[in-house]
């Protein structure tokens, strides 16, 4: 194991003086779609980029108040773990999260403290949840987003909804869905925010 851990830190050191920036730069603004391809997806170079929705109802709307009155009686999947780690290698395992079904507003009790729960509960899913379990928000903000279609083809939609730190790993599917957790709503401890309240993907 430390020989693969030596391997690997010198790759990265590698990759970094090869192509990589010594930082994830930031864009202040949306790509060109070509642009994004050309200078991001191609290489495989990861960006910030900042005011990408900042025109998305969802920055002022999202609130517990407005998620509750929206879709707190919806019964969603929400994955839980004892420590955050999921979808991911914890030790010498590869780890995935248990699965429950729980009421919106269950899981808004246990991220306002209302409730205590052991473990990291958080409401994420890799295919689009947000369009299959949580439709009545999707006015909140576009159905694609534009510059990021055009250069992707393909672009998944993801909610994300999280108490504690949330531990997973990079990948990559065909499809090249960098996207992540742009359209979501994150919560640490009492402090309340949309992921795009900070207008970066």
């Amino acid at each position: 194991m430390a020989s693969l851990r030596k391997h690997l830190a010198k790759f990265s050191v590698e990759a970094h003086d090869l192509y990589l920036n010594q930082s994830v730069p930031y864009l202040e603004e949306p790509p060109d779609p070509l642009e994004f391809y050309r200078d991001w997806i191609c290489p495989n170079k990861p960006c910030i980029i900042r005011n990408a929705f900042s025109h998305w109802p969802a920055l002022s709307r999202w609130t517990p108040e407005y998620l509750r009155e929206k879709v707190g009686s919806k019964v969603i999947s929400v994955a839980v773990t004892p420590n955050g780690y999921a979808d991911a290698v914890a030790g010498d395992r590869f780890v995935m999260p248990e699965e429950r079904r729980m009421s919106f507003s269950s899981v808004l009790d246990i991220m306002e403290g209302k409730v205590e729960k052991h473990g990291v509960f958080y409401v994420q899913k890799q295919c689009s949840n947000l369009l299959q379990e949580l439709p009545e928000l999707t006015d909140d903000l576009e159905p694609h987003v534009s510059w990021m279609s055009t250069a992707l083809v393909t672009c998944c939609t993801c909610s994300y909804l999280e108490k504690y730190k949330y531990y997973n790993i990079f990948y990559k599917p065909p499809t090249k869905n960098e996207v992540g957790e742009g359209g979501g709503l994150i919560a640490t401890g009492q402090q309340w925010r949309s992921a795009a309240q900070s207008n970066e993907v």
